[in-house]
């Protein structure tokens, strides 16, 4: 019998939420659809991984010994690469970092043949300001920065990042590496999605907006939504606001209800929800998913509500022409009150929101952000460069 080629994820920050986000679920996938024997390495961070048992059931996770630091490279990594770079066919880093040198040249030198790829899982953004700070004034530092840039090119095989800017970007900047990167969104496990909910109908959806997140934090930007919805007229629509809040926001909100008590039956802040099949009822139930974060890469959760076929108002992020297909699934707006007020009242205007829309949304969101359609693009590109 053909032993399976392997597939390992290097990610040693792994928590048990890792495991249904791209971290999890990269390896997942390249085992449960693609044919791999994948796994995922990493410290032990929680006592237990209890998406193990259902969500990700067989992906192999392994612990590997936190040995520290040897200057800026994790010991643990150096040790298992140096035992094990032989036996992995692919191996998968995370995210563009100037450490990864040294673990690709230990994995190229001992198996050549291997190809190693790094998802950049990048904010389009920050990889601008990056790449504009290295090719600023002179210095040794940036002389060293353009280095190690050049050489992670070299020993990389494959580049994925999340949305099409980020590709046409990268692809001006850095032409060469035009046969490498491909474009890889994140998606939703739908095969676990269709055992775990039972979808609603469009007739059984609720008159629902929902946002997600850490509430109050500064990325999230929570009180550009608050601030919105003071000039929104709701009419029998209610605001779900779903996550933990931050202590130094509870003043705001307090305030907030204390200035507009007629949205106090309108607003409702559920706290944290660690529970997924309760958090996908929300989406579930909601029509409109509204994204306010000053700054994101590719967030679970626009696949999630896409998924659920919500509507999305958002803020103008990285993965926004994405994931509403240049504002055919969703409204784009500038981080203004008056804007984003302006885009909800309009969508839940009487007759905006319809079936055909939400069936649209829906198989959009199946066929291009889904995990098994998304993989086996990867798979595909590492058969095509066999």
């Amino acid at each position: 019998m053909k032993q399976k080629p392997t597939f390992v994820t290097i990610f040693t920050d792994t928590e048990n939420f890792h495991l249904v986000k791209d971290v999890g679920q990269l390896p997942y996938f390249m085992y449960k659809t693609e044919g791999y024997d994948a796994g995922l390495i990493t410290y032990k961070n929680n006592k237990e991984y209890p998406y193990l048992n259902h969500e990700v059931k067989g992906l192999k996770l392994s612990f590997i010994p936190d040995k520290g630091r040897f200057l800026y490279f994790e010991s643990g990594i150096l040790s298992y690469l140096w035992s094990n770079s032989k036996s992995i066919d692919v191996l998968n880093l995370f995210h563009f970092k100037k450490d990864h040198l040294l673990y690709l040249l230990i994995y190229k030198t001992l198996n050549p043949k291997g190809k190693a790829y790094i998802k950049l899982d990048m904010d389009i953004l920050f990889f601008k300001d990056y790449n504009a700070f290295l090719y600023s004034k002179y210095s040794l530092k940036n002389y060293l920065l353009k280095g190690i840039t050049k050489w992670i090119f070299k020993l990389t095989d494959i580049f994925s990042v999340e949305t099409e800017e980020a590709r046409s970007y990268l692809l001006e900047v850095y032409p060469r590496l035009e046969q490498k990167l491909i474009y890889i969104p994140n998606g939703v496990d739908n095969l676990y999605m269709d055992k775990a909910i039972k979808l609603k109908s469009w007739e059984e959806k609720e008159n629902i907006i929902i946002t997600v997140g850490r509430i109050g934090t500064f990325q999230k930007n929570t009180e550009l939504l608050l601030e919105a919805l003071k000039d929104v007229e709701l009419k029998d629509w209610k605001v779900y606001i779903l996550g933990p809040v931050e202590e130094s926001f509870q003043g705001y909100v307090d305030g907030y209800f204390k200035t507009n008590p007629h949205l106090v039956q309108r607003i409702i802040f559920t706290g944290n929800i660690t529970d997924r099949k309760e958090l996908f009822e929300w989406y579930n139930r909601a029509k409109i998913f509204c994204l306010t974060s000053r700054f994101e890469g590719f967030p679970i959760t626009f696949p999630e509500a896409l998924y659920f076929g919500n509507y999305i108002i958002s803020s103008l992020v990285s993965s926004v022409n994405q994931i509403t297909n240049n504002g055919q699934y969703g409204r784009i707006v500038k981080s203004y009150p008056r804007e984003f007020a302006a885009a909800i009242g309009e969508s839940i205007a009487d007759d905006f929101l319809t079936a055909e829309r939400f069936e649209d949304t829906r198989r959009f969101s199946r066929i291009n952000f889904t995990w098994p359609s998304i993989i086996k693009k990867l798979s595909d590109k590492l058969k095509k460069d066999a």
